[in-house]
């Protein structure tokens, strides 16, 4: 009998690989070991010698065994998956896809892992089919039905005591003001489960936001992902008060208290992290609306690379960090940010001789050497008092976290001309709009020109996703349309889209990149600024001077393929879209 020669060979007298690529594949594959190690295909595909398609095409000629996607959700037999325990089907590498009477269908990463085949037909008692597919998109397929189902079960065993408790003729009619009832309902093991599902999915999924919004048949659930909120699968009307009052009961908040809005904070453990969540509540027309902020520590980006700026950026703002006084001012909507920019900021420029104090509402992350102070308005700790405590505390450096009032205003404007370095943000559509928000604010412009440094305008805007990305060639008609729109020229820009892959859920983005405008208070400015200019002429004179506005920094990262024009447009206020 011929002996079947290896994948690597085959592959390089197809013409698909090089010696010198399956040499590398190979020294790729050994550096796992067990079971955690990459069959050699995925390595190769992994390393982009050969297209996914034409890959899986060439492994079922290959190994004689048909290819399963498991991307579409509905290609999985739910019957057929719970034959298979998930610890199994994850040690495995495995997932069950389809029963037909005594035959299970599964997908495997390796089709010809004997213990794995003989462990599942003693387990199920079925007859084997095996197909193959890739090991990502079974751990992928796993992650997502094993949690759905655990979600669904609780709500399976919460609806089922329910039922039981109804026929016992056990009373939950006036359940929303029955507080000790509603405190043991929101304790009982179906709507914990439910809760901490819903914060691992969160997490897992690197959402940034969590909304619970009670609708008039049923509790809707949304993640914030990447600045876009996607829908889950809600959960039924009867468990919406359990869910609330368990949430809250974290949150150290009031579960007697449905008519005000409260604020609370909690811990979540998962995965080796130690995750912040911050929590909103707000009574809506149907109940209770809960918005949980999700601050994972280990994310935060603390250089000033990584947020997205420009090395001419970088140097710039390095420059103005290190004078000893002025002030620094970051300016956006809700979400673009800001405060990651100020933290990167503080991180340049913490050293053990300085005396670094933030006073923030809430205190987002906390930075080892920096003290940082949190308001706490219902006994008078605002922005405006803890300044003026801060300053008799001997500070080098001063971070407050947003400039709302005029006492506040006034304070940081006091403490930059009086020897120390002040950044704060504050909230206009673009840098040269902050010097017309502060006047309108109350503040002299003599005042403005003496204190502000620099003022950096930004925005957070999708990342296209590196593994799917592709150039995107536009016709001549539609850059011409686009010039006409944004009125810059495009000839030079190439463009990028993300045709949407598993590792970013068929989105074509992953992550986010900032874009920026960094408006310098130079001696010119000052001086436009004194004889009462126009904003939109202001703007004209810094742009002539060298600012770069938003849609000039986005479409540098355009060109780069780190974002599509599609979001540059969103952001820079310009309607219309490709």
């Amino acid at each position: 009998m011929k002996k079947k020669r290896l994948l690597g060979e085959e592959l390089i007298e197809a013409g698909l690989i090089t010696a010198e690529q399956l040499e590398f594949a190979l020294k790729e594959q050994r550096k796992l070991k067990g079971r955690q190690r990459e069959r050699l295909g995925e390595v190769i595909m992994r390393c982009g010698f050969v297209d996914e398609e034409l890959m899986i095409l060439f492994l079922e000629k290959y190994l004689q065994i048909p290819y399963m996607r498991l991307k579409d959700k509905d290609s999985l037999d739910s019957r057929a998956v719970k034959l298979i325990p998930e610890r199994m089907a994850r040690n495995f590498k495995l997932i069950g896809v389809k029963l037909a009477e005594d035959r299970l269908h599964v997908a495997m990463a390796n089709p010809f892992d004997v213990i794995a085949l003989d462990t599942i037909k003693g387990r199920t008692g079925c007859k084997i089919e095996k197909w193959f597919s890739q090991r990502g998109e079974i751990e992928e397929a796993i992650d997502r039905f094993y949690k759905e189902d655990k979600i669904a079960k609780s709500i399976h065993e919460f609806i089922s005591l329910k039922e039981e408790e109804a026929r016992k003729e056990f009373k939950v009619a006036p359940f929303r003001d029955d507080y000790k009832k509603l405190e043991i309902e929101a304790t009982r093991a179906p709507v914990v489960e439910f809760v901490n599902q819903l914060l691992e999915r969160a997490i897992t999924e690197g959402a940034s936001d969590i909304h619970i919004e009670p609708r008039e048949n049923e509790l809707s659930i949304r993640y914030r992902i990447d600045g876009v909120l996607h829908e889950a699968s809600p959960s039924p009307k009867t468990m919406e008060s359990a869910i609330i009052t368990r949430i809250k009961l974290l949150g150290y908040m009031d579960i007697a208290e449905h008519r005000l809005p409260q604020d609370g904070r909690f811990n979540f453990q998962t995965e080796n992290k130690n995750i912040d969540i911050r929590l909103a509540s707000t009574p809506i027309i149907y109940g209770e609306k809960l918005v949980l902020r999700i601050l994972d520590k280990t994310a935060l980006l603390l250089n000033m690379e990584d947020i997205g700026l420009e090395p001419g950026a970088i140097k710039q703002f390095k420059h103005i960090l290190k004078q000893p006084y002025g002030m620094i001012l970051v300016t956006g909507p809700t979400g673009s940010g800001k405060t990651t920019t100020l933290y990167s900021a503080l991180n340049f420029i913490n050293k053990p001789e300085k005396n670094i104090v933030t006073i923030e509402d809430p205190v987002e992350y906390r930075i080892k050497g920096i003290n940082q102070i949190q308001i706490k308005p219902h006994i008078s700790l605002n922005f405006a008092s803890s300044l003026r405590t801060v300053l008799r505390q001997d500070p080098d450096i001063i971070m407050i976290g947003e400039i709302r009032d005029l006492e506040t205003l006034e304070n940081a404007v006091k403490a930059s001309l009086t020897g120390h370095l002040v950044l704060s943000t504050i909230h206009t559509n673009d840098a040269p709009g902050v010097v017309y928000r502060l006047i309108h604010m109350g503040l002299e412009p003599y005042l403005i020109t003496a204190c502000i440094s620099l003022v950096v305008a930004q925005r957070l805007i999708r990342r296209i996703c590196d593994k799917c990305r592709e150039k995107l060639i536009l016709t001549p008609l539609a850059i011409k349309g686009l010039e006409e729109r944004l009125g810059v020229e495009l000839k030079n820009i190439s463009f990028y889209r993300g045709k949407g892959c598993k590792a970013c859920g068929g989105t074509g983005y992953k992550g986010r990149v900032g874009i920026f405008e960094f408006f310098l208070i130079n001696e010119e400015i000052k001086k436009l600024i004194l004889e009462g200019i126009a904003e939109h002429e202001l703007k004209k004179a810094a742009m002539k001077a060298g600012m770069k506005d938003l849609l000039h920094s986005g479409l540098e990262k355009v060109d780069k393929g780190l974002c599509t024009i599609e979001e540059v447009l969103k952001v820079t206020f310009i309607e219309g879209a490709l």
